[in-house]
């Protein structure tokens, strides 16, 4: 005779997306009916379900609304109606260890719910012929050892099942922190069949000697990290008399990508053709997250182009990490007699003699930090000026009261009598009074031009690196 179980781990019901703005709640929804599509899935007697194991983060937070609750308390009544075997841990996020935790107010009648800190008896079912043994633990600080013990494996003929949710040591390649940690060689010595675990989110199946060790993955994915990007499903696990037999189902509603554009490389060279490469991504389904690489030859408002082409995926985001340094575009700017042409051959100027630092010092994380600072500011600076300047915007303008460039003689008397930063700092003034229009991004508190753009550069990489 052959058992078949349905492996679910981080469900992560209640997970409010809101990356995703006004998608986010339908987002939200894809989550609750994957899970109720699985148990459909176990309901249907032709797939010949007869367990159902639930390895953790089944919620979000370790408190999900009433609605939440009722909602999935009903769907594995269903299970249990169905004689179909239900076993369940708490995750970290949905984690036995707080004392309002929802496994401590709620009950989940007929579930085999391991609410056990540390190592204790299986729990042992009787299906058709076979024995069925489970094992399991919650973790919950200051009370679970540290570290933690393994699972004790009795000694009797049967099916023997460990459910756990946490990390494994050595090989586990989740970055998300876990507080707990199980020894997958002293499991894997206790001679369990099967392990199946949560609190890794993509798939991952190892065998250790008469042991598999299974992550199933979650069903859907949350976001853009990596562990929730690419295909999603459940695992059915088989016994028989053969072993040990795994199936990966993918059933993902909407699929999450991350996607890098090379400019250089795919020669996109202006707007229409950026536009153009993303089109060829799109599709009502797609959670995308488009990095621009490489060596941006022209300068567009990104957001535009986001907002243009937002319908045509169910989520697209562009992060722009091209660089404009060693661009044509670039070079033509420094060459010219404006405002741009100034910032850029002062900024570069710069970023060459940090470039030389770190060849004399080496790569230490205050230069490199520097470096990428100056970088960025040179794209934002540029990014100013889309459209080419006018003779008015000439660094020798009499500015701010005329907006009529000068000659010969008169403009090297203007350079000599004022300084060059100050009349950008003024033009720049003048010309937001003129167009009554939100100050430019170069313009920080107590700082314009090119000081405004690295003000403006440092406080976005700070944003960004704590949004990694």
């Amino acid at each position: 005779m052959r058992l078949r179980f349905l492996h679910l781990a981080d469900l992560h019901l209640g997970c409010k997306n809101f990356y995703l703005a006004e998608k986010a709640r339908e987002r939200t929804e894809e989550f609750r009916l994957a899970f109720r599509d699985a148990v459909e899935f176990a309901l249907d007697r032709a797939n010949d379900i007869d367990g159902v194991l639930l390895a953790g983060n089944i919620f979000e937070y370790h408190r999900p609304d009433q609605e939440l609750w009722s909602f999935t308390k009903g769907l594995i009544s269903r299970l249990l109606a169905k004689d179909i075997l239900v076993a369940a841990v708490p995750g970290n996020h949905d984690s036995y260890a707080y004392k309002n935790s929802v496994y401590r107010t709620e009950r989940l009648p007929g579930v085999e719910l391991f609410l056990n800190t540390e190592p204790a008896a299986p729990r042992v079912h009787q299906i058709g012929d076979k024995k069925v043994f489970l094992y399991g633990m919650a973790y919950v600080p200051g009370q679970t050892p540290n570290p933690v013990p393994p699972l004790k494996r009795v000694d009797e003929k049967g099916i023997h099942i460990a459910l756990l949710h946490g990390k494994l040591n050595k090989s586990d390649t989740d970055e998300e922190s876990h507080n707990v940690v199980h020894d997958r060689e002293a499991l894997s010595s206790q001679g369990f069949d099967y392990v199946a675990l949560g609190g890794h989110r993509t798939f991952h199946e190892e065998k250790i000697g008469s042991t598999t060790f299974v992550y199933p993955g979650s069903l859907e994915g949350r976001g853009f990290d990596l562990t929730e990007v690419g295909p999603k499903g459940p695992v059915v696990v088989e016994f028989d008399d053969h072993g040990v037999h795994v199936e990966r189902l993918i059933r993902n509603k909407k699929s999450i990508e991350c996607i890098d554009l090379d400019l250089r490389q795919e020669r996109i060279t202006d707007a229409a053709a950026l536009k153009e490469a993303l089109t060829s991504l799109s599709g009502g389904d797609r959670i995308v997250r488009v990095t621009l690489t490489g060596t941006a030859e022209f300068v567009a408002s990104l957001d535009d182009i986001q907002e243009e082409l937002e319908d045509s995926f169910f989520f697209l985001e562009i992060v722009d990490e091209s660089g404009l340094i060693d661009s044509a575009l670039l070079r033509k700017i420094e060459s010219e007699n404006t405002i741009r042409g100034y910032f850029v051959r002062k900024l570069a100027t710069e970023i060459e003699s940090i470039k030389a630092k770190i060849v004399k010092k080496g790569q230490t994380n205050s230069l490199m930090r520097d470096l990428a600072i100056h970088e960025k500011a040179m794209k934002m600076g540029v990014e100013q000026f889309v459209e080419e300047e006018t003779p008015a915007d000439s660094i020798y303008s009499l500015i701010p009261d005329s907006d009529e460039t000068v000659a010969g003689e008169a403009i090297r008397q203007a350079v000599g009598v004022t300084d060059l930063e100050e009349k950008i700092k003024a033009m720049l003034e003048h010309r937001r009074k003129k167009s009554q229009e939100v100050p430019a991004p170069l313009d920080a508190p107590q700082a314009n031009g090119q000081n405004g753009a690295i003000h403006s550069a440092e406080a976005e990489l700070e944003i960004e690196e704590e949004q990694a």
